[in-house]
């Protein structure tokens, strides 16, 4: 080995001696070495709240209308799309209708034909009757011609009512909106072949909305007509409206045993509520005593819930079993106890064991 060589590698061994103890040396505070934090914070006590019963649906127009045709045919205009707001009235599809068209002209041809043989039969009748009535006519020539004349009115009246079935059936050539409201789905495209029954359109009326939940046959005889409920729309940005119980359906279904019960809701002026959500509607079952801490009070690791306990000025973090929702508040069913002292916002910056420093005395908070 060389000097430049020896010379090279022992710098080298000095450098890196340099530089773990320079910065290998040094380990991370452990919390409880850390500086006090300042938090607020409140007693843990039990209170009264008001249980509620939760049950899950969808948020729906009132009115929902699946427009058909009666007739087979092609589709020739359908030029709206899912969203589109249409009116009362206005005309939505139209259905190629030769075929019931050139039924409808034979139609009004036999029935020409039957008209002019009941004037026939008609005049025939009243001579004979004028000579039956002279005696110069027998009663079977008598009673030929009235029924003859009978038969003639008849088929002139079958007709006339095929021919009303007819024109009713070509109303559904075109197929026109029953409400105001907006198109929620489109099942068909022009060029298409229209089935008698089978929806072309779903238009639905979403300035005022529903609620339709199912509810278990338990609970289906706590809920009247006319009953002021709260509705949860979490998709909504968590919006919480009242509505009113329009509707309980007294038959349930015999596989699940639920019955649908809906609730009338007052859109407004707030667009953020829309047909489809997901909807909770909450029934008040009647007061307990739970023991209830803010929302923000709890954190969260993964599937686990905590509080932030204090004891001597110290944050200690409990996970906690959380039970149900009340308004901002989440019960706690184990993990804390009565008397002991917890942080109020629990999601500001801390770790376990890290000592803190109340803002105030401990105080309870409902």
């Amino acid at each position: 080995m060389t000097v430049r060589s020896t010379v090279s590698l022992s710098a080298l061994l000095v450098l890196t001696l340099t530089l773990t103890a320079c910065g290998g040396s040094e380990e991370p505070a452990s919390p409880s070495e850390m500086e006090p934090v300042s938090v607020e914070t409140a007693v843990v006590e039990a209170a009264s709240v008001t249980e509620m019963l939760r049950y899950s649906g969808t948020i729906q127009g009132t009115r929902r209308v699946p427009l058909s045709t009666k007739m087979m045919g092609t589709v020739t205009e359908l030029s709206v799309e899912e969203g589109d707001r249409v009116s009362e009235g206005e005309t939505l599809i139209r259905v190629r209708s030769q075929n019931v068209r050139a039924q409808k002209r034979q139609v009004e041809a036999r029935l020409r034909e039957a008209e002019a043989a009941l004037t026939n039969a008609k005049t025939n009748f009243e001579r004979i009757q004028a000579l039956y009535e002279k005696d110069s006519a027998t009663e079977k020539e008598f009673d030929d011609a009235k029924t003859a004349y009978e038969r003639a009115q008849a088929r002139v009246d079958a007709l006339k009512n095929q021919l009303d079935e007819i024109e009713d059936t070509l109303t559904y050539a075109t197929v026109t909106s029953p409400i105001d409201g907006y198109v929620v789905e489109k099942r068909s495209e022009e060029g298409a072949l229209a089935a008698p029954g089978q929806p072309l359109l779903v238009v639905e009326t979403i300035d005022d909305l529903k609620a339709v939940v199912q509810v278990p046959s338990a609970d289906i005889n706590r809920f009247s007509v006319g009953d002021e409920v709260t509705v949860e729309i979490g998709a909504a940005g968590d919006v919480t409206r009242t509505g009113r119980v329009t509707q309980v359906n007294p038959a349930g279904n015999y596989a699940t045993r639920q019955f649908q019960v809906q609730v009338r809701l007052d859109r407004g002026q707030d667009q953020s509520v829309k047909s489809g959500m997901y909807a909770e509607v909450l029934l008040p079952r009647g007061e307990t005593r739970a023991i209830t801490v803010p929302e923000q009070s709890v954190v969260e690791r993964g599937q686990l819930a905590g509080v932030y306990a204090v004891k001597d000025s110290t944050a200690l973090l409990r996970w906690v079993r959380t039970g149900k929702r009340y308004g901002d508040r989440i019960e706690i069913l184990s993990g804390l106890s009565e008397g002991e002292t917890y942080i109020l916002n629990g999601r500001q910056r801390l770790l376990d064991g890290q000592p803190v420093r109340p803002t105030r005395p401990a105080m309870s908070r409902r």
